[in-house]
């Protein structure tokens, strides 16, 4: 749950007047028809938190990008009912699509690392096993705990910073793989912190120079990514740039290209 869109209490609205705030719930696309949404996941912090009422006006989104007012009809522990007001598609998505493939941190990095990219406006989100990768994900039901943790991080990020749609955070998958389904975006980068490196070019330039409305990144562990990765990704034909003379932290570079982008592609 988080705070939503502000409305006049009164139909008509005047400058300085009061306003309600209506906050704002996710569920699946598949529990809204027509007239009414079932809510599942926030039902009990409804009923037992906030304490609201039936009759209380509510934000609805369903993470494909369209957001609903609705009225809630019926409060349980378990489920809540809302009959829908209104429709509409969701003003707040950027105009540019960025995947986020990222090479799997140590400790609970990766956490911190979804919840910021939520917010800049992340399409998705990709773990990706690199060579260097003290954190190894073993395929088997730690994984499975863990990508359920971080898709509930991914759903709270976007519940509180108002986004349409809902970034997922996919399986793990090789470093190879991620290069290969990189290659089928308009615009494949790789920040790389050898600047020596042939190709390496500043970003600036690369996404001043490209109109793709389809980006992907792909974001190396602690120890940064190995000559072999760095050689593969450049003979694939990912676009290796340099980010400044400082060396950052794997979990500032997604945060810092996602600004980048964001704002060189209009989309704040």
């Amino acid at each position: 749950m988080t705070i939503g869109r502000r409305l006049p209490r009164n139909s008509g609205f005047k400058p300085n007047s009061e306003v309600m705030i209506l906050r704002r719930f996710f569920t699946e696309p598949e529990n809204i028809n027509e007239n009414t949404a079932v809510i599942l996941e926030d039902a009990a912090h409804i009923k037992k938190v906030l304490r609201m009422n039936p009759g209380d006006e509510i934000l609805i989104f369903d993470g494909s990008g369209r957001e609903y007012t609705a009225r809630l009809s019926e409060i349980g522990s378990d489920r809540c009912l809302a009959e829908i007001i209104s429709a509409e598609m969701s003003k707040q998505e950027p105009t540019v699509k960025v995947t986020v493939f990222q090479a799997v941190p140590k400790s609970g990095k990766m956490e911190g690392i979804i919840q910021k990219a939520v917010e800049l406006g992340v399409t998705g989100i990709v773990p990706v096993a690199a060579d260097r990768c003290v954190s190894k994900l073993d395929g088997g039901k730690r994984e499975a705990e863990k990508l359920k943790r971080w898709n509930k991080v991914a759903v709270e990020a976007a519940k509180q910073c108002g986004r349409g749609i809902l970034p997922r955070v996919e399986p793990c998958i090789g470093f190879k793989a991620a290069i290969e389904r990189m290659k089928e975006s308009g615009l494949a980068l790789m920040p790389y912190e050898m600047l020596g490196h042939d190709g390496v070019s500043n970003l600036k330039d690369i996404l001043d120079k490209s109109d793709s409305a389809d980006i992907s990144i792909i974001i190396g562990p602690e120890g940064g990514f190995s000559d072999s990765e760095a050689d593969y990704a450049l003979k694939s034909g990912i676009a290796m740039v340099g980010l400044g003379h400082r060396i950052l932290r794997t979990e500032t570079v997604s945060s810092m290209m996602l600004s980048i982008i964001m704002y060189a592609k209009n989309s704040l």
